[in-house]
Order: C-alpha cells, then structure tokens, then sequence
C-alpha cells in the first residue's frame, strides 16, 4: 500500500475520499461555523424548558439559517483549505457546484443526501450524550416558590451535548464540501 493510496477511502459507488483534505476541511468548518456553536449553547434559544416556545422558535429558525449558509459555503472552506486545480478554487468553488448541480443533479442530491443522513446522526450523538449526562431536571425550589422556573438545567452537562452535536455538523459539512471536490474532479476531468 503506498502512501497516498493510504489516506483514501474506497466507497461502494467506486469514489474516492482523501482523508487528509476531509480533516483539512473539517478542521476549518470548525473555525468557520463557531456561530452554529454559539448559538448551540445558549439553552434559551434551543430548549422550551430553559426559556420559552416563542425563543425556541427564534433559535431553531436561526438554527436552520446557520446551517443552510454552512452547507452553501462549506466548499468555499474546502476550496481555501484544499484547492484543486482548477476546477476548485476559492473564491470559485460554489459556482463549480452550481455547475455540478445542473450537469448531474442525481449525484449533487446523492452528497446532499449524505449530509442530511449525518446531520441527522449528530442529532442522534446528542441525543445519546443528552442521555448519558442529563441536563435538565425538575427545580426542587419550584415546590416552595411558584414563581421559580419549572426546571433546573445543568450547564456543563448541556454545553457537552451542544459540543458533541457541532462536531458532528461540522463532520457533515466537511464530508459533504469533500465529497463534492472529489465529483467536481472527476467532472473536469470528463471534459
């Protein structure tokens, strides 16, 4: 096995992934997406226990925002991080997407796919680490005093399930822009 041969991937479809451009960019949708974090650990805006409906509905619009930006410029942070030859440049990586998204809209939706499939499994980590460090409890002062929040939320608890969640969004985000380098190759390469 040689040396590059070592840091791809082989998938079913017969495409390749080149782990070392996939951490380039994961690491920089790490940098790049700190609002999404930001807006993750403010339990106000992303739990009806913590505030109230009407901010949860603020922070999961918001939410929604954050990451519909994040996945149209997630190429430009693999472009910046990982440039291509021609075909994947900064600066020129969202429009080399439009133009994969008109030439072949089958495997455009296939990687948008594959993000949604994981955004859905970072919920499931948070889910899992929610599970495993609970952060909200009943307040035992709510008895005495009817006035007091219902519940009680445990801070460092909830920050690891928002830090474990943006992790994983941001995985999906950098295997979504990567997989798209590697068919925006291939599609150069076809001309």
């Amino acid at each position: 096995m040689t040396a590059t041969s070592a840091t791809r991937t082989s998938h079913p479809d017969g495409s390749l992934i080149d782990s070392r451009t996939l951490a380039r960019t994961f690491f920089a949708c790490l940098a790049v997406n700190v609002p999404i974090l930001a807006l993750l650990l403010i339990p106000q805006l992303m739990r009806s226990r913590a505030g109230s409906e009407a901010l949860l509905g603020v922070g999961l619009f918001l939410l929604l925002a954050l990451v519909v930006g994040a996945v149209v410029f997630a190429p430009e942070a693999s472009a910046k991080v990982a440039p291509a030859g021609p075909h994947w440049l900064p600066g020129g990586a969202r429009a080399r997407v439009r133009a994969l998204r008109r030439e072949n809209r089958r495997a455009y939706l296939w990687r948008l796919g594959e993000f949604v499939v994981l955004y859905i499994v970072a919920q499931g980590v948070g889910g899992l680490v929610a599970w495993l460090l609970p952060h909200v409890a009943d307040n035992p002062a709510r008895a005495a005093d009817p006035t007091a929040s219902a519940w009680v939320i445990d801070y460092p608890n909830y920050a690891a399930q928002a830090g474990a969640m943006y992790v994983c969004v941001c995985f999906a985000l950098a295997w979504y822009a990567t997989r798209l380098r590697a068919d925006s190759g291939r599609a150069h390469r076809s001309y």
